[in-house]
Protein backbone atom coordinates (compact mmCIF):
# COMPACT_ATOMS: atom_id res chain seq x y z
CA UNK A 1 0.00 0.00 0.00
CA UNK A 2 1.31 3.44 -0.92
CA UNK A 3 0.80 6.80 0.78
CA UNK A 4 -1.61 7.75 -1.99
CA UNK A 5 -3.69 4.58 -1.40
CA UNK A 6 -3.82 5.36 2.32
CA UNK A 7 -4.88 8.97 1.75
CA UNK A 8 -7.72 7.73 -0.48
CA UNK A 9 -8.86 5.30 2.24
CA UNK A 10 -8.52 7.86 5.06
CA UNK A 11 -9.03 11.37 3.62
CA UNK A 12 -8.67 12.95 7.10
CA UNK A 13 -5.34 11.23 7.81
CA UNK A 14 -2.50 13.29 9.27
CA UNK A 15 0.52 12.49 7.09
CA UNK A 16 3.70 13.74 8.72
CA UNK A 17 5.69 15.53 6.03
CA UNK A 18 7.16 18.15 8.36
CA UNK A 19 10.80 17.38 7.63
CA UNK A 20 11.63 16.15 11.14
CA UNK A 21 13.01 12.73 12.12
CA UNK A 22 9.50 11.20 12.15
CA UNK A 23 8.62 12.41 8.64
CA UNK A 24 7.02 9.72 6.47
CA UNK A 25 9.66 7.92 4.38
CA UNK A 26 8.28 6.57 1.07
CA UNK A 27 11.06 4.01 0.70
CA UNK A 28 10.38 2.38 4.10
CA UNK A 29 7.81 -0.33 4.88
CA UNK A 30 4.40 0.80 6.20
CA UNK A 31 3.16 -1.13 9.24
CA UNK A 32 -0.50 -0.67 10.20
CA UNK A 33 -1.50 -0.68 13.88
CA UNK A 34 -4.58 0.04 16.01
CA UNK A 35 -3.11 1.59 19.18
CA UNK A 36 -4.96 3.35 21.93
CA UNK A 37 -4.30 7.03 22.62
CA UNK A 38 -5.03 7.91 26.23
CA UNK A 39 -6.11 11.25 27.65
CA UNK A 40 -4.97 11.04 31.27
CA UNK A 41 -6.51 13.43 33.77
CA UNK A 42 -4.85 14.48 37.03
CA UNK A 43 -6.66 13.13 40.12
CA UNK A 44 -7.37 16.54 41.67
CA UNK A 45 -6.59 19.26 39.12
CA UNK A 46 -7.75 20.32 35.65
CA UNK A 47 -4.52 19.15 34.06
CA UNK A 48 -3.58 16.37 31.69
CA UNK A 49 -0.53 14.17 31.17
CA UNK A 50 1.34 14.81 27.94
CA UNK A 51 4.25 12.80 26.54
CA UNK A 52 7.36 14.68 25.48
CA UNK A 53 8.82 12.26 22.94
CA UNK A 54 12.56 12.10 22.39
CA UNK A 55 11.98 13.09 18.74
CA UNK A 56 10.99 16.55 19.96
CA UNK A 57 7.20 16.58 19.73
CA UNK A 58 4.45 16.12 22.30
CA UNK A 59 1.45 13.82 22.25
CA UNK A 60 -0.88 11.61 24.18
CA UNK A 61 0.29 8.38 25.76
CA UNK A 62 -0.13 5.64 23.14
CA UNK A 63 0.24 1.88 23.12
CA UNK A 64 -0.76 -1.29 21.36
CA UNK A 65 -3.24 -3.76 22.78
CA UNK A 66 -1.50 -7.11 23.19
CA UNK A 67 -3.38 -10.34 22.37
CA UNK A 68 -5.54 -11.37 25.33
CA UNK A 69 -5.47 -7.91 26.93
CA UNK A 70 -8.49 -5.65 27.29
CA UNK A 71 -8.43 -1.90 26.71
CA UNK A 72 -8.44 -1.46 30.49
CA UNK A 73 -5.49 -3.86 30.91
CA UNK A 74 -3.58 -1.95 28.23
CA UNK A 75 -4.26 1.47 29.75
CA UNK A 76 -3.09 0.35 33.20
CA UNK A 77 -0.02 -1.39 31.76
CA UNK A 78 1.02 1.52 29.51
CA UNK A 79 0.41 4.21 32.15
CA UNK A 80 2.55 2.28 34.63
CA UNK A 81 5.26 1.32 32.13
CA UNK A 82 5.64 4.67 30.37
CA UNK A 83 4.64 7.27 32.99
CA UNK A 84 5.08 5.30 36.21
CA UNK A 85 1.64 5.97 37.69
CA UNK A 86 0.35 3.02 39.69
CA UNK A 87 -3.35 3.76 40.20
CA UNK A 88 -5.69 4.41 37.29
CA UNK A 89 -9.31 4.82 38.34
CA UNK A 90 -11.77 5.66 35.60
CA UNK A 91 -11.05 4.16 32.19
CA UNK A 92 -13.52 4.91 29.42
CA UNK A 93 -13.11 4.15 25.72
CA UNK A 94 -14.55 6.97 23.62
CA UNK A 95 -16.04 6.64 20.16
CA UNK A 96 -13.32 8.43 18.23
CA UNK A 97 -10.51 7.23 15.96
CA UNK A 98 -7.89 9.39 14.28
CA UNK A 99 -5.39 8.30 11.66
CA UNK A 100 -1.73 9.16 11.36
CA UNK A 101 1.04 8.19 8.95
CA UNK A 102 4.60 8.82 10.10
CA UNK A 103 8.04 7.30 10.46
CA UNK A 104 8.30 5.53 13.82
CA UNK A 105 11.84 6.41 14.90
CA UNK A 106 11.94 3.75 17.64
CA UNK A 107 10.65 0.89 15.44
CA UNK A 108 12.37 1.97 12.21
CA UNK A 109 9.21 1.64 10.07
CA UNK A 110 6.51 3.90 8.74
CA UNK A 111 3.47 3.61 10.96
CA UNK A 112 -0.12 3.81 9.78
CA UNK A 113 -1.77 4.32 13.16
CA UNK A 114 -5.50 4.22 13.82
CA UNK A 115 -5.59 5.81 17.28
CA UNK A 116 -8.57 4.69 19.39
CA UNK A 117 -9.32 7.30 22.04
CA UNK A 118 -9.54 6.32 25.71
CA UNK A 119 -10.06 8.58 28.73
CA UNK A 120 -8.40 7.71 32.04
CA UNK A 121 -8.25 9.47 35.39
CA UNK A 122 -5.63 8.71 38.00
CA UNK A 123 -6.79 8.11 41.58
CA UNK A 124 -3.53 9.46 43.03
CA UNK A 125 0.01 10.37 41.97
CA UNK A 126 1.87 7.38 43.43
CA UNK A 127 4.59 6.39 41.00
CA UNK A 128 6.87 3.46 40.35
CA UNK A 129 10.37 3.80 38.97
CA UNK A 130 10.36 4.15 35.18
CA UNK A 131 12.96 2.16 33.24
CA UNK A 132 15.84 3.93 31.52
CA UNK A 133 14.60 2.46 28.23
CA UNK A 134 11.19 4.13 28.64
CA UNK A 135 12.73 7.42 29.80
CA UNK A 136 14.83 7.45 26.62
CA UNK A 137 11.62 7.28 24.55
CA UNK A 138 9.49 9.87 26.37
CA UNK A 139 9.02 11.81 29.57
CA UNK A 140 5.68 13.15 30.80
CA UNK A 141 4.50 16.55 31.96
CA UNK A 142 1.23 17.88 33.39
CA UNK A 143 -0.39 20.51 31.18
CA UNK A 144 -3.40 22.70 31.96
CA UNK A 145 -6.61 21.97 30.08
CA UNK A 146 -6.32 25.33 28.30
CA UNK A 147 -2.88 24.57 26.83
CA UNK A 148 -3.21 20.92 25.77
CA UNK A 149 -4.26 21.63 22.19
CA UNK A 150 -1.54 24.21 21.57
CA UNK A 151 1.18 21.81 22.78
CA UNK A 152 -0.01 18.97 20.49
CA UNK A 153 1.75 19.51 17.14
CA UNK A 154 -0.02 16.81 15.11
CA UNK A 155 -3.60 16.93 13.81
CA UNK A 156 -4.23 13.26 14.64
CA UNK A 157 -3.76 14.02 18.35
CA UNK A 158 -5.59 17.38 18.19
CA UNK A 159 -8.62 15.63 16.70
CA UNK A 160 -8.76 13.28 19.69
CA UNK A 161 -8.42 16.15 22.16
CA UNK A 162 -11.20 18.14 20.45
CA UNK A 163 -13.49 15.12 20.57
CA UNK A 164 -12.78 14.69 24.29
CA UNK A 165 -13.62 18.34 24.93
CA UNK A 166 -17.04 17.76 23.31
CA UNK A 167 -17.87 14.83 25.63
CA UNK A 168 -19.41 15.12 29.06
CA UNK A 169 -16.13 13.83 30.61
CA UNK A 170 -14.19 17.07 30.10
Amino acid sequence: MTKEDIVKLYPDIDVNESGGPDTFRPEVEIVERDPIAVIIKHPTEESYLIAQWSNGWCGLLTGGIEPGDTVEDTVRKEVLEEAGFKHVGTIQPLDCVSHGLFYHTVKGVNRLAHYHLVFAQLTDLEQAIISEEELAIATFIWVSKDTVEEILPREDMKKLWRFYLQTSLS
